[in-house]
């Protein structure tokens, strides 16, 4: 059995059906969307929120993206989108600006 040093959550919340954590993939102007179910919540001692996916390893990035059944994207950096299409068109232009 692998052990895990990660920090343990003092709380866990279901999340509703329809909660996916999401990576976008970018290739010149194609999006590729990887999406996983979120199952929950954990909220650590320091109040910090992590999305329980089947891979552990989903929600290790800097900055990960969680899209909600009401269509709103969420990063864990705390900005929003009121959409999908949104979320997808900001990425592109900061990764051209970057590019630049």
């Amino acid at each position: 059995m692998q052990k895990s040093y990660r920090q343990g959550g003092i709380l866990a919340l279901d999340a509703p059906i329809g909660t996916y954590l999401v990576h976008a993939y970018f290739d010149d102007n194609q999006v590729d969307l990887v999406k996983c179910n979120v199952l929950g919540w954990q909220i650590a001692a320091d109040r910090k929120v992590t999305p329980i996916v089947v891979d552990p390893r989903a929600a290790d990035d800097d900055h990960w993206y969680v899209i909600h059944p009401d269509g709103r994207v969420e990063c864990s950096d705390g900005r929003s989108w009121d959409s999908e299409d949104i979320w997808l068109y900001e990425e592109k232009r900061q990764r051209r600006r970057d590019a630049a």
